[in-house]
């Protein structure tokens, strides 16, 4: 027995099903964040102790029976419609605070944390911090340029004789004209693209990366000491070929994929490095079997991964959170 299992998410997150299937539910508190303003919740502390008890519709767990934390993309808490839009502003606030507040009372070097909200802050959308990190770990990665001067993208594209793509930070979509979020992807740029927005480079901050030839890309979910890799076969599919977040599940395949004894060296340093205990690494296996490290999402889903290769990610998401190692956060 390694105490209580706190999962914090939102009430629509799906990868969360799936997992909780393999824990065990008396070891489970679940905390909904988008939906805590509808439950009936306390917080105390007492006076001659350093830890606090929580109640949460009549359910109480103490701090100290905590043993593990899966912060898994909760969403704000979402107060009553029946306030006014300032107070429900307010409370939403209040509520955002209280939570924060009970994840710094969690002692890290004590319980796991999968991920930790602050190392969530120092990667997630960090490109930059990505990329250096993952250099000193010693994995290849593509060179990059982020600018909003048209004449460096100019210089950066003719550098690699127009072999470019353009990238975006990610976590803000783009809306259509109907209000519904549209997903931006890694596009090809070739010079006469570039004219084109030419100007618009100037409004905002554009990424562009020497564009990697590609045998095949990898998605590597990482589960404390465990790598599952996955090889999609993004070239199969013209629509695929720039981005395999477009997919073609029909033309592309995926399969489970050995990493070189090497590559999973270097990907545990940097995992050790940025203090993650979860993360879905994107890299790409070039024609030369070279492997070069593109990003990685410490909140990323990998339902379809499990769904196509059997992988067991979710099994191991539940074991490392039932059966925890101190945190290295």
């Amino acid at each position: 027995m390694n105490g209580k299992i706190l999962v914090v998410t939102a009430s629509d997150e799906p990868s969360v099903k799936k997992v909780l299937e393999f824990l065990p539910g008396e070891r489970v508190i679940r905390i909904d964040t988008d939906a805590l303003l509808r439950r009936s919740f306390s917080f105390r502390t007492e006076e001659r102790t350093s830890g606090w008890m929580l109640t949460l519709d009549g359910e109480t767990v103490y701090q100290e029976e905590i043993g593990s934390v899966w912060y898994r993309r909760p969403a704000n808490p979402k107060a009553s419609s029946e306030l006014s839009a300032e107070h429900q502003s307010f409370v939403e606030n209040e509520a955002q605070k209280f939570l924060r507040s009970l994840w710094s009372t969690l002692p890290r070097e004590q319980i796991l944390w999968e991920n930790h909200p602050s190392v969530l802050r120092e990667i997630e959308f960090n490109k930059p911090y990505q990329a250096q990190t993952a250099a000193r770990a010693g994995l290849t990665v593509p060179e990059t340029l982020i600018t909003n001067d048209p004449r460096a993208a100019e210089q950066f594209l003719e550098r690699w004789n127009g072999e470019v793509a353009l990238k975006t930070f990610g976590g803000h979509p783009l809306k259509d004209e109907e209000g519904r979020p549209q997903s931006i992807f890694t596009n090809r740029v070739s010079r006469e693209t570039l004219q084109l927005f030419k100007r618009e480079i100037a409004y905002a901050p554009v990424m562009l990366q020497r564009y990697i030839p590609k045998r095949i890309e990898l998605r590597v979910t990482a589960v404390g000491e465990r790598l599952f890799a996955c090889a999609i076969h993004s070239q199969d599919s013209e629509r695929t070929k720039d981005d395999w977040r477009r997919y073609d599940f029909e033309r592309v395949k995926h399969e489970p994929y050995q990493l070189p004894p090497e590559v999973e060296a270097m990907l545990f340093r940097f995992l050790r490095e940025t203090n993650l205990v979860f993360g879905a690494i994107d890299m790409i296996v070039t024609p030369d079997d070279e492997h070069v490290f593109l990003e990685v999402n410490p909140s990323g889903q990998w339902g379809w991964i499990e769904r196509l290769t059997g992988l067991p990610i979710s099994a191991a998401i539940a074991e490392l959170l039932a059966n925890p190692l101190p945190s290295p956060q």
